[in-house]
């Protein structure tokens, strides 16, 4: 991806976050964000490989910028967004599919579009600053996910950057193995600063150990209206946020990208008051589905109350939910998994 560097364009992140962002239906942490041309195939060769790209440019100007209806004869599976770098700009490792259902086929890396899927990844070839842990943690989630969707190894064959006509093995097997061209593609990104040894162990789930998730309310989603709340003594951070209890589905949503497959500790933070709910309902997904534990949040407040072990990988999100007894009011204020 070329020339989506203009830093002011951070103001489109009003748009790309705004009521035509829906979850993905491919991969749930996604969010799907429609394209207003259809800037891809519907057929193709097979899905036989995943191409990694870097933007040489910004997350949140990216995703409306394909989204726009006069965008350019290009589009890609899915993006990722590296550092939250301005107050309007949406949270590090948030994930969009761009438009481009997985059984479709992107047009992304020329003549290996009809072979592949593909992912752009906020950041320059020259700049690793944008390059961060989590969104490494949440594209490598979204490669297992689509090795195990379509069959394909997980290793350097397979998994590719945009540059990898540079490499003559990869260049061999790919012309005798993948039914393409190898050297079609003159890009060089994601460039000599994207860590490959960190990412394939992420993919893998090798050499790596639990690096432990504390997630604000700051940081999560909401559906209808949550008030923000700051005068109770014992909240995490500065803020949290809360909602009268009724029969509406309109929960919060905190989401973390895990780095390890592995049994995760998952945590709760809530200010208590005698106003909260006893039956606070915590939405935890994890390997197995999703489970839904009651919290008293009348009690046991300023600190960190478990929710329950299970085993997880990628990204997982926690929700409160609202619907419960009414007449109280239930408080999103954090979420840890450790």
């Amino acid at each position: 991806m070329k020339n989506l560097n203009l830093k002011n364009a951070l103001i489109a992140v009003g748009l790309v976050s705004g009521a035509a962002a829906n979850a993905s239906t491919d991969y749930a942490p996604a969010i799907w964000r429609p394209l207003c041309v259809a800037n891809y195939y519907t057929s193709g060769y097979g899905h036989k490989f995943h191409v990694c790209h870097s933007m040489e440019g910004y997350y949140a100007y990216t995703c409306s910028w394909f989204a726009s209806c006069n965008p350019p004869s290009s589009s890609v599976h899915y993006a990722t967004n590296g550092k939250k770098d301005a107050t309007s700009d949406p949270a590090a490792g948030e994930i969009t599919q761009l438009g481009v259902r997985d059984a479709q086929y992107g047009w992304h890396a020329r003549c290996w579009n009809q072979h592949s899927t593909g992912i752009e990844h906020e950041g320059f070839v020259g700049n690793p600053a944008w390059f961060t842990d989590v969104q490494y943690t949440v594209s490598a989630s979204l490669t297992k996910h689509l090795s195990a969707k379509f069959g394909w190894a997980k290793d350097r064959n397979h998994i590719v950057g945009h540059n990898a006509k540079s490499s003559s093995a990869w260049v061999s097997y790919a012309n005798a193995n993948l039914g393409i061209s190898a050297t079609c593609n003159t890009h060089s990104d994601p460039g000599q600063y994207w860590d490959w040894t960190k990412y394939m162990a992420l993919v893998n789930d090798t050499g790596a150990t639990k690096t432990a998730r504390n997630v604000e309310n700051t940081a999560a989603t909401y559906v209808g209206s949550w008030a923000t709340g700051s005068s109770a003594t014992d909240k995490s951070g500065a803020d949290y946020r809360y909602k009268s209890t009724a029969p509406v589905s309109e929960p919060a949503t905190f989401s973390t990208a895990l780095n390890v497959s592995a049994t995760w500790n998952v945590k709760a933070w809530w200010p208590a008051g005698a106003n909260r709910s006893a039956t606070a309902p915590y939405i935890v997904s994890h390997a197995g589905g999703s489970t839904t534990v009651n919290k008293n949040q009348q009690a046991n407040g300023g600190s960190w109350q478990t929710l329950g072990s299970w085993s997880m990988s990628g990204t997982q999100t926690v929700q409160l939910s609202c619907w419960t007894t009414t007449g109280f009011i239930v408080v999103a204020d954090a979420v840890r998994w450790d």
